[in-house]
């Protein structure tokens, strides 16, 4: 007799179901109620999501491999507490790869492209100027950000280097979040985000580079500060 455990469609729902356990832990994380030290029930997240601990397990060693979560051998499961060393470290690198972005979409980015990012950049303009503060904790604002660092991997049509930068994008919003509880858009950012568009616009490739090393790496100098 076989085994049902082992068949093909109990696989697939179990990848499935590990999928949407790790997509609902990541996003509490990165946008959420989540913080650093906080202890995560793989028996209560089974419960909450209609699940056995398998699935839940399973997720959380791919959130431990991302560095978000932390499994304690027979302690249990935490979000993981950054390093304020490693934070500084990480911008630095996240900030070149961003930059070397954003020089390819000055440099590649075509007419039918720009009219696409204006319009980007007017919609979230308009969306964040009716965001919650600083202290709402709103998920509009990291939404916001990824669409605009997303626009600009378009234009630079480089799908390599943006799968490397993309990888690192999670991580960065982590510390963010760790360091300030939220992803508020400071006004410093804003006026990133305006200077960064208005390189690209004008296809000023070093200048665009230039804008998004000096945003990330400040930002990354504050993260260090904060979580110091």
């Amino acid at each position: 007799m076989k085994d049902s455990r082992l068949t093909p469609n109990k696989i697939e729902v179990d990848v499935a179901l590990g999928q949407r356990v790790y997509d609902h832990v990541k996003e509490r994380i990165l946008e959420g109620d989540l913080e650093p030290k906080d202890n995560l029930s793989v028996v209560a997240l089974a419960e909450q999501l209609s699940c056995s601990r398998v699935p839940v397990m399973e997720a959380m060693k791919r959130l431990e491999t991302e560095s978000l979560i932390d499994i304690i051998p027979q302690v249990g499961c935490r979000v993981s507490v950054p390093n304020a060393h490693d934070a500084m470290d990480f911008f630095a690198l996240f900030a070149r790869v961003e930059g070397v972005m954003a020089r390819f979409a000055a440099e590649r980015r075509t007419e039918e492209d720009l009219v696409m990012f204006k319009s980007v950049c007017d919609h979230i303009d308009s969306v964040a100027a009716t965001a919650g503060g600083a202290e709402s904790k709103d998920p509009s604002y990291r939404q916001l950000n990824l669409m605009f660092h997303r626009a600009i991997h378009e234009m630079a049509r480089s799908p390599m280097t943006s799968d490397i930068s993309i990888s690192l994008w999670d991580r960065a919003d982590f510390y963010i979040k760790a360091a300030f509880g939220s992803l508020y858009f400071s006004r410093r950012v804003k006026r990133a985000h305006k200077s960064i568009s208005r390189a690209i616009i004008a296809g000023d490739a070093v200048k665009a580079e230039f804008e998004v090393n000096a945003n990330l790496y400040a930002v990354g100098a504050d993260v260090t500060k904060k979580l110091s």
